[in-house]
């Protein structure tokens, strides 16, 4: 699955402007049934991104994981509770 956006220049090849969000890297395990996923989004060039991919391959997976994030809630796996989760999900500065 590949994120999809306008432009190919990097972030960090290109001069930070206006204090804006320019880059969010993802890193994902055991989330709401992502197996493991690494990304980064580039911001830079666009205020969006999408992800396009058939149905039933993680996209509402990594909605929910990010819905997560922004009530302050841990991130699981429901179909195997007992698999230990990790959610990573971080901008060009390291914040979460």
């Amino acid at each position: 699955i590949q994120p999809l956006q306008e432009g190919h220049a990097r972030a960090d090849e290109r001069e930070s402007g206006g204090g804006a969000l320019s880059r969010v890297r993802v890193k994902l395990e055991n989330c709401h049934g992502i197996h493991q996923l690494s990304a980064q989004f580039d911001f830079g060039s666009s205020r969006a991104v999408a992800i396009y991919a058939p149905n039933g391959m993680m996209k509402t997976s990594f909605a929910r994981t990010f819905a997560d994030l922004a009530k302050d809630q841990p991130s699981a796996d429901r179909m195997f509770p007992d698999r230990p989760s990790s959610r990573e999900i971080t901008d060009e500065t390291g914040a979460e």
